[in-house]
């Protein structure tokens, strides 16, 4: 067992060694996930072009990543890993550009040229005296940085190089205020790179910077430009090709927030249906940010405001009459219990980290200031139960905090002003 190792790795290096041209490999990522078979059961494939093969691994230096791991105290080393890797072939290659690590099997008949691992992306190329061009990646790669592996990119990414070149120049024309030639950038980027979602989630941001939106705040002003939501819709079918995962949680917030925005100015709905199509999509991104960081405060805020919402359609008040039978009534109501748990939860952790946010108190408030309406029926009720005095208390403090921390620049809250008269306030 002790000679299986040095075997396989001698046979690794033999794979890769003889990289010294443009060689093509067929690799396979996620295998057996569902999202990753063809209707045939088989893995899908995605053809790459080889690269190199790894040869170092090292841990970030903690002040090179801002001190930000606090781990260290539990015990474990959260730091993401250094990996060198002895470039055989370069087809132009970047630093910000991603590549993956491939693990390669001569004894399995179905993967025959090598699983997906890991990915890194590119931070420095440089040239050595004695082994030639080499690189240096970061990423996070577990048990894979025991192996020497071989690094490849997608072929579909060979005009990545021009598509990037081309959105640079749409940023720089955007940044100017130069919004036909930065349009004009952006399309040509995703011409040259049609898979590729970052033009349009770019695209989608200058349409909502154009029509006056700003993402951030809580309320909806001025109309959403549709526009925006065909780039985000693009974006989020292509997602699995954003450039990091950084890339993919700050897309996630703006789609969440657009779709919030539409919910309430332009909503979908389903047949026989009070809960808007946006926000069962909003649900999606949320999810599918958090599966990459669980603590994004603007993803806690902004994914918390849809589960609010979705909490507001779930109520029998705004339901369609005769749209919902006896047996589907409780289903509905543990939906919507189900709703404001979550969005409970949501703003508990973003109060962790900044509990001066206005919109935090704003939505907190409306949170427990419509639970109690439910339960006891408003100002106008002459019994309140232990529960309903407790989310009104919870309510009235979080007033006082959204206009203690509320900056002047901002105007009042219209849904606050109609819940303090409904609180007796």
């Amino acid at each position: 067992m002790a000679l299986t190792r040095p075997i396989i790795v001698l046979l690794l290096c033999a794979f890769s060694s003889s990289i010294s041209s443009k060689e093509f490999v067929y690799a396979f990522r996620d295998v057996g996930m569902p999202k990753n078979s063809g209707k045939d059961g088989m893995p899908r494939k995605e053809k790459m072009v080889l690269v190199g093969e790894t040869i170092m691994f090292d841990k970030v230096k903690p002040i090179e990543y801002e001190g930000k791991y606090k781990s260290f105290e539990l015990g474990y080393d959260t730091r993401p890993d250094i990996v060198t890797v002895k470039v055989h072939y370069d087809p132009g290659i970047r630093p910000g550009q991603i590549l993956y690590l491939i693990e390669k099997d001569f004894d399995h008949v179905t993967f025959k040229d090598g699983s997906i691992v890991g990915q890194i992306e590119v931070k420095s190329i440089f040239q050595t005296a004695f082994t030639g061009k080499q690189l240096r990646g970061v990423g996070y790669l577990g048990m894979a940085k025991e192996k020497v592996l071989t690094v490849a990119y997608p072929v579909s990414s060979e005009l990545s190089g021009p598509a990037l070149v081309e959105r640079k120049t749409g940023d720089y024309h955007f940044t100017r205020d130069e919004i036909p030639e930065a349009i004009q950038s952006f399309r040509k980027a995703i011409r040259l790179d049609p898979m590729s979602p970052v033009p349009h989630y770019r695209l989608g941001m200058l349409y909502l910077s154009e029509a006056g939106m700003d993402s951030k705040e809580p309320v909806c002003s001025g109309i959403l430009p549709m526009s925006a939501g065909a780039e985000f819709s693009s974006a989020w079918k292509k997602r699995s090709r954003f450039d990091s995962d950084q890339d993919l949680i700050r897309f996630s917030r703006e789609y969440v927030s657009f779709l919030n925005c539409k919910a309430d100015q332009a909503p979908s709905f389903p047949k026989n249906s009070s809960v808007p199509e946006e926000l069962e999509r909003a649900q999606e991104v949320a999810r599918e940010g958090f599966r990459l960081s669980k603590t994004d405060y603007e993803l806690l805020i902004r994914s918390a405001e849809t589960y609010y919402k979705l909490y507001i359609s779930y109520s029998s008040g705004k339901r369609p009459k005769g749209s919902v039978t006896p047996e589907e009534e409780p289903k509905l109501r543990n939906r919507q219990e189900k709703s404001w748990e979550i969005a409970q939860k949501l703003l508990k952790e973003a109060s962790l980290d900044n509990i001066t946010d206005y919109r935090l108190h704003r939505l907190t408030s409306l949170l427990y200031g419509k639970r109690y309406m439910e339960l006891s029926g408003g100002a106008k009720s002459t019994t309140i139960s232990e529960e309903a005095n407790f989310l009104r208390t919870k309510a009235i403090e979080s007033i006082q905090a959204y206009k203690l921390h509320r900056p002047k620049t901002v105007p009042g809250d219209k849904d606050l002003l109609i819940l303090e008269k409904d609180l007796g306030l």
